[in-house]
């Protein structure tokens, strides 16, 4: 159990700093864009997000488990040179995309800063997080991916408070995390990967991470593309008020994010003899975050969105009790993902949950940003993150009822890994 407990430490630490990054910028910078900018640049973050998927492209899926799976720092060499080509192919293509997509969504307002931070945050995709997390390495995970972006919040803070400089932020985060990942890239890549080791060709490496890179685009499609709805069709003011409640529920995800990448290992490890007393822990653990996270965000989202973002773009009731149940629903359906049907080679079933909330979750957003009910669009969300978790439920369980099996009992060909 101590084990355990300095597990959560460290991979609940580098995720709480990026939480805290926008926690320390975001505020500073919705008070100086107001209502009319705010809507645009967080549709510029969500779009970033999107962007990032699309260069990680499955590899933050199926690093994770490659990595920990390997039984030395040369295949682990070769694991993260493949992921790097193919990453930085994709990156020439969708960084540009982001931009442009990020230029036709936002309004007027500050549309260059929000073409920046999709341009930016996009770039994030090149991270060595999921790395790091299938080495087990949470000092790495602090020092390559959560302090640049710190740093890059406590660097730009003063330029924009009091000069207004917006395009700090997104600067910093090029200018800081970039170094960071090609230093990490170099130590754990290059210098690692000896020459009869050969990666193989760049369309092999895509048709290999297509399955989860499949599930991982879907998932995105329903769960990063509220914001760009809302603000295509609710009025600058009410998009602003829907942009705080998601930005909400997005920094409390990374909890979810951090306790599921806590605990995937341990849970997954391979010379556990308790696997099924295991998987119970990472149930009730995302069962009681999910409950709490869920509560927090409902009632009281109006009055943190208002404290932190400023009253006049403040989130709305309604909107936040329906991503209070997103929120719980995203929170049960990770470690059923993660430790229960990918382990027991059940992606299909991730795919087929994943199609179905895009399909609820989207036509459900669409009507609302039609309507321009705010309410109606949050409504889409929580209906998407239902939706997954009622498909990914009973198959979860029969493979609990069965047992999964044990990480050296699976080999990768056979069962792409754990998101």
């Amino acid at each position: 159990m101590r084990s355990l407990m300095l597990r959560l430490v460290g991979f609940t630490g580098a995720p709480i700093l990026s939480a805290l990054a926008p926690f320390i910028i975001l505020p500073v910078i919705s008070r100086i864009v107001g209502d009319q900018g705010w809507a645009n640049f967080s549709a510029g973050q969500s779009i970033g997000i999107l962007g990032m998927v699309g260069v990680l492209f499955g590899w933050g899926i199926l690093g994770p488990v490659r990595v920990a799976r390997s039984e030395s720092a040369s295949e682990r060499a070769v694991i993260l040179h493949e992921s790097l080509r193919s990453r930085l192919i994709l990156a020439a293509v969708v960084i540009p995309l982001a931009g442009i997509v990020a230029a036709a969504v936002s309004g007027p307002a500050y549309r260059v800063e929000s073409i920046a931070v999709a341009v930016a945050m996009t770039a994030s995709g090149l991270t060595p997080a999921w790395f790091c997390i299938g080495q087990g390495d949470a000092r790495g995970l602090m020092i390559f991916d959560a302090l640049p972006k710190l740093a890059a919040s406590l660097i730009a803070l003063p330029l924009i408070a009091f000069w207004g400089a917006i395009l700090a932020y997104p600067a910093l985060l090029l200018a800081l995390c970039l170094p960071a990942y090609a230093i990490h890239a170099w130590l754990n890549a290059h210098s690692r990967l000896r020459e009869e080791r050969q990666t193989p060709a760049f369309r092999r490496i895509i048709r290999m991470l297509a399955p989860t890179a499949a599930i991982d685009a879907t998932g995105n499609a329903y769960g990063s593309t509220s914001i760009p709805i809302a603000t295509a069709g609710l009025s600058a003011g009410d998009a602003s008020a829907f942009a705080s409640a998601d930005r909400a529920y997005r920094i409390g995800t990374l909890l979810v994010v951090a306790v599921g990448n806590a605990l995937q290992a341990w849970v997954l490890d391979r010379s556990a003899a308790d696997s099924r007393a295991r998987q119970r822990f990472a149930l009730i653990a995302h069962g009681a975050l999910g409950a709490l996270g869920g509560i927090a965000i409902a009632l009281l989202g109006p009055w943190a969105t208002a404290l932190v973002f400023g009253p006049k773009v403040a989130a709305d009731p309604v909107p936040c009790v329906f991503f209070g149940i997103a929120f719980f629903c995203i929170s049960m359906a990770t470690p059923l993902i993660r430790n229960l049907l990918i382990p027991a080679d059940r992606a299909r079933v991730v795919f087929v949950a994943t199609i179905t909330a895009a399909v609820v979750g989207l036509t459900i957003m669409l009507v609302g940003s039609f309507l321009g009910a705010a309410a109606v669009i949050a409504m889409g969300v929580a209906a998407s993150e239902f939706a997954a978790l009622a498909v990914l439920a009973w198959p979860a369980f029969a493979t609990y009822r069965r047992g999964t099996p044990r990480a050296d009992e699976i080999t990768p060909a056979a069962a792409p890994p754990a998101m």
